[in-house]
């Protein structure tokens, strides 16, 4: 995921759920080496910096976090996550750096596929989703085809599909790198019809550049009703980003069924609400009726924050979700504040 530097403080605590987060702000150095990101490798509980278990429901295996240093509590050691919060360190693993090679072709990985430390050998300790590379393949004498993927993981072929190839007699426009590990690009369908797009992949930088322009114009035109000077405009600098956030939260969707909590966000403020795949117009007004009009569930926060004088850009993800219940069509809004 690309990184970048938040520029503007909002608050000092996260809103559990489909809601605002800030990213703490770090006052004391700490050294790389100590504050790696990490990804769980199995449901982990959050603590506090006392060793007080902060909530009955943990975070989910596969879920990655940035953490702010190490810190021994009764004896074990554990990543500081931020706003005081911590896991252990037993519970987590660092990714290593991608492989580097040729790749032979991309898969999208079944929901429940499991990953393996070599073909028939023991349970990998990293969790991946979505679309993944393939290094190398290898047949074992059963006749088991397997498939070599990131960080030295092999998978079996029966627990992945391949892309949809392109059809001739669909009025579909398909990316010419369908088959690219670095290709984030959708499909335009028609919006009377249902969304093909692979899940866990994004729309196509148009559809977001022309969804993030109707959103602009929405917020400002409520902003000036609420009597608000400033106005606030998209900013595609750093559109890789938003688009690699999206597809993440899109994948965890899909295999989570709720989002990641923004444990991935770099941003300064990052706002997320799931909506139905149509046209830029009806995406982008359908996330500005939840962020502004139907906010309870997070104190009106998302609310709060489009309505701030402070804030004047913010960039758009949109990452396809089909497996999300009620959002068998569904596309992960995202929206990456002041970045």
């Amino acid at each position: 995921m690309i990184n970048t530097k938040a520029l503007t403080k909002i608050s000092s605590g996260i809103l559990v759920g489909l809601g605002l987060i800030t990213l703490q702000q770090n006052t004391s150095p700490v050294l790389a080496a100590s504050s790696p990101r990490v990804q769980l490798r199995q449901n982990s509980y959050v603590y506090s910096s006392k060793g007080n278990r902060k909530s009955k429901v943990s975070l989910k295996r596969g879920t990655y976090l940035k953490t702010y240093g190490k810190k021994s509590i009764k004896g074990k050691v554990y990543y500081n996550i931020g706003n005081g919060r911590y896991v252990k360190k037993i519970n987590t693993v660092i990714p290593p750096k991608e492989d580097k090679g040729p790749v032979l072709f991309t898969v999208y990985l079944k929901y429940d596929a499991e990953f393996y430390t070599k073909p028939n050998g023991e349970n990998s300790l990293y969790t991946l989703i979505g679309k993944q590379p393939v290094y190398e393949t290898y047949t074992d004498d059963k006749g088991n085809t397997w498939y070599r993927i990131k960080y030295q993981n092999w998978v079996k072929a029966i627990d992945t599909q391949k892309p949809k190839p392109k059809q001739d007699d669909d009025d579909v426009s398909t990316s010419d790198n369908q088959d690219n590990s670095d290709d984030n690009t959708g499909v335009i369908v028609e919006e009377e019809k249902q969304n093909s797009i692979p899940s866990g992949t994004s729309l196509d930088r148009a559809t977001i550049e022309e969804t993030a322009k109707c959103f602009e114009s929405l917020v400002n035109d409520w902003r000036a009703q609420q009597g608000v000077g400033s106005k606030v405009s998209y900013t595609t600098k750093h559109y890789d980003y938003d688009v690699a956030r999206s597809i993440e939260l899109a994948q965890h969707f899909d295999k989570y069924q709720q989002s990641d909590h923004h444990a991935g966000s770099k941003t300064g403020g990052e706002m997320i609400c799931l909506v139905t795949y149509g046209s830029p117009q009806k995406m982008a007004e359908s996330a500005f009726n939840k962020f502004v009009y139907r906010d309870a569930n997070a104190g009106y926060a998302h609310r709060d924050h489009l309505k701030m004088p402070s804030l004047r850009t913010f960039g758009i993800g949109l990452g396809v979700t089909h497996f999300n219940g009620d959002y068998t069509n569904g596309v992960c809004f995202v929206v990456a504040s002041n970045i």
